[in-house]
């Protein structure tokens, strides 16, 4: 028979019937209100992304068009760079001076004339300082020389005069 087969079970149809409420609720498309609020949300973030998008678009144009004006502005500078070098170039062949450079050099000529006076006795006088300490070298090697030849006698003592030191202005 074919009732053996089949298998029943008594339930309460109360929760048969709240299953079936959804069911229809969806097929009907009415939604919950967390599954609307989510499809709201990723909506949202489609909307944003694109505006983020658009705008990196218009930027990455804007930068283009700013990048294409940089081959232009080197050129410019390449000419402006060659211009000022033959000035450069003219200025160091020309034989004349003008008298007001001359005039206006006068002042710093004096000042490097008198820096090479006080350099040159500044130079004697640290040549004259070396030759003395040279002396005072010699003198010192021989009275050691003399006081390890003879160790029962004190060494004589000369008494020279140094030099004066040189004079500075």
């Amino acid at each position: 028979m074919a009732f053996e087969d089949d298998e029943y079970e008594i339930i309460p149809t109360s929760p048969v019937r709240r299953i079936e409420k959804r069911i229809d609720q969806l097929e009907q498309g009415s939604y919950p209100n967390e599954v609307r609020k989510l499809i709201e949300q990723v909506v949202e973030l489609i909307k944003s992304n694109q505006k983020i998008i658009d705008d990196s678009i218009k930027a990455n144009n804007e930068l283009r068009a700013e990048l294409s004006k940089i081959p232009e502005s080197i050129e410019k500078l390449i000419n402006h760079m060659n211009e000022f070098m033959k000035l450069l170039e003219e200025s160091a062949t020309e034989e004349a001076v003008s008298d007001v450079s001359k005039e206006t050099m006068q002042p710093l000529l004096v000042k490097m004339t008198e820096l090479v006076e006080q350099n040159k006795k500044s130079f004697e006088a640290s040549q004259a300082s070396l030759a003395t300490l040279d002396m005072i070298e010699k003198r010192l090697k021989r009275v050691f020389m003399q006081q390890a030849s003879t160790p029962q006698s004190p060494p004589p003592m000369m008494h020279r005069q140094m030099p004066p030191p040189p004079q500075y202005k």
